[in-house]
């Protein structure tokens, strides 16, 4: 597979808060990934860096390209959508083919209007008279109108319901995505984007907690579920977390089979929202403990 991405050491400051501390990481050709984290854990900052809209320290080259030296290369190959707010509201479709066909060599203004077939958006129509969800579809057409290899997302669905949110992730994978292409996305649903993705990166308070591929949860995690608290002192597994409420406890478990849990109740794969809640708690814990023991030394 022929690597787009490649991190090392990638360190991104503001002052003296580090708001990226050192993450490695490298992105395929044909992959979709999803880069998920709670607001301030750095997904932003991570795909400003990639994009070379903003400097870092570290190693990082994109489509052959180093972002902080290369960027006008760079977006020869690369589609940006970030939350549809950014487009001015005084400009019209036509003005924005116009524009984009200055600003992109690589832009398609038939492959735009073809997108945009059966819609209501129109060329004549400005920015202003457009609902939330006609904005996103024209965005959404002019990134794919881009003969780019990667397609990078920063939360493009914010501020949308959930019709439009659908819509917007099906339309990509019919009209955009295939093995040539890359797609790298940011958003807070999880759930929304789950059946997309081939691969996840977790990020929290700057560092990347976990990083696999989609096709490996349910060869790796399994999730008990139990109408009571189970004491683990007594077996040779230990729950990775412990999720749910008063009424059921859910333990996931990483690299313990759903064989050896079924005397112990109902088993089932664990969601990506799930595992991103339950590594988030233990890389809290970790790092609460390695505070713990720098004060104490």
């Amino acid at each position: 597979m022929t690597k787009l991405i490649d991190a090392q050491n990638l360190i991104k400051k503001y002052g003296k808060k580090t708001v990226l501390n050192g993450l490695n990481f490298q992105i395929g050709q044909g992959e979709i990934v999803g880069v998920i984290g709670t607001n301030g854990a750095g997904k932003t900052s991570l795909l400003k860096s990639l994009l070379g809209l903003t400097p870092y320290q570290g190693e990082v080259t994109v489509c052959g390209y180093t972002p902080a030296k290369q960027r006008t290369q760079l977006m020869s190959k690369v589609s940006f959508i970030s939350d549809t707010n950014t487009l001015p509201h005084w400009i019209s479709v036509s003005q924005l083919f116009e524009y984009m066909q200055t600003m992109h060599p690589n832009f398609d203004i038939n492959l735009a209007r073809h997108f945009l077939q059966g819609s209501s958006v129109t060329e004549q129509l400005k920015i202003s008279e457009m609902s939330k969800g006609m904005v996103t579809k024209l965005h959404l057409a002019l990134a794919m109108a881009v003969k780019s290899e990667l397609l990078v997302l920063d939360e493009p669905t914010l501020g949308l319901d959930i019709v439009h949110r659908k819509a917007f992730y099906q339309n990509l994978l019919d009209d955009y995505f295939d093995k040539h292409n890359t797609i790298v996305v940011t958003t807070h649903q999880i759930e929304e984007i789950e059946h997309i993705l081939t691969r996840v990166i977790f990020i929290d308070a700057g560092t990347i907690m976990a990083d696999f591929g989609i096709e490996d949860i349910e060869a790796r995690f399994v999730q008990l579920h139990s109408t009571s608290a189970i004491d683990f002192t007594q077996h040779s597994f230990q729950p990775l977390a412990t999720l749910g409420g008063v009424t059921e406890k859910r333990y996931l478990f990483d690299g313990v089979t759903a064989d050896e849990l079924n005397q112990l109740g109902n088993t089932s794969t664990p969601s990506l929202g799930d595992l991103f809640v339950a590594m988030t708690q233990v890389n809290k814990s970790q790092n609460s403990a390695k505070g713990s023991q720098g004060a104490a030394a």
